[in-house]
């Protein structure tokens, strides 16, 4: 198990002066590279010399509470369990009474990046991790569900920075993207995210906005139709969950 302080900054949070969901992500996206850089056996560099890499596969975020500006708190994430090429881990926030805040499931695909396909880990890959129990939460599947008829919204390409050291989008951008269809993002207490297929610089990202009365869903495609990602927020205390489309 990993962890560490940071003070939630004036350019992570948003209008409401509390933490955005994609600050939370950043955060989560850091605690797993700096507990691989300090003093992890399995690093960047290791899994780079080997020809692998993690990719996201899934993300699952569920919020009690956002973190206020100049709000110390504690970011931990750990791993839990391996599935064949399937890695299981746990993130959580807490505040300096130590309650947790925010907790969150992830699943990531082991890739050979030579073959560009899934790998099975080598027990040596396996035995450099540390794992801890099953962080206590209500687990959602790792498919989301579409709800109903989606709206298709205007296209845009893929920005540079928006290009992570993989030379694909980072995993928080495609969620940059999608929020820019729910309205009430400081309602949102939970987010579901299935990765499908890495988009790169240049490409267009075609969504399609689904909406409920608690749930927004963003599916972001390529020209073809091809899906890249899929993001669902569910929100509280709301009947306008999406902002109508233009």
């Amino acid at each position: 198990m990993y962890s560490y302080e940071i003070r939630a900054g004036y350019s992570a949070v948003d209008t409401s002066f509390q933490m955005k969901v994609t600050s939370m992500l950043d955060c989560f996206q850091d605690a797993a590279i700096f507990e691989a850089e300090n003093g992890g056996k399995i690093n960047t560099q290791y899994l780079n010399d080997k020809g692998l890499v993690w990719l996201l596969s899934a993300w699952q975020i569920v919020i009690d509470r956002r973190p206020k500006l100049n709000e110390r708190i504690r970011i931990t994430t750990s791993p839990y369990d391996f599935k064949g090429f399937l890695g299981y881990r746990n993130f959580m926030i807490t505040d300096a009474q130590d309650g947790v805040i925010v907790k969150a499931a992830s699943i990531w695909t082991l890739l050979d990046t030579t073959k560009g396909l899934p790998a099975k880990p080598t027990q040596e890959l396996l035995d450099g991790y540390d794992l801890a129990p099953k962080l206590a939460m209500e687990y959602a599947p790792r498919k989301i569900a579409v709800l109903g008829e989606g709206a298709e919204q205007a296209a845009f390409p893929v920005r540079r920075w928006q290009i992570d050291s993989n030379h694909h989008v980072n995993n928080v951008e495609y969620v940059r993207m999608a929020l820019e269809f729910v309205e009430a993002q400081e309602q949102i207490k939970e987010l579901r995210v299935e990765y499908k297929r890495a988009a790169h610089y240049g490409d267009m990202i075609v969504p399609v906005v689904y909406c409920s009365d608690k749930k927004t869903q963003v599916q972001l495609k390529d020209e073809t139709g091809g899906l890249f990602a899929m993001v669902e927020c569910s929100v509280k205390n709301t009947s306008k969950a999406a902002k109508d489309a233009t």
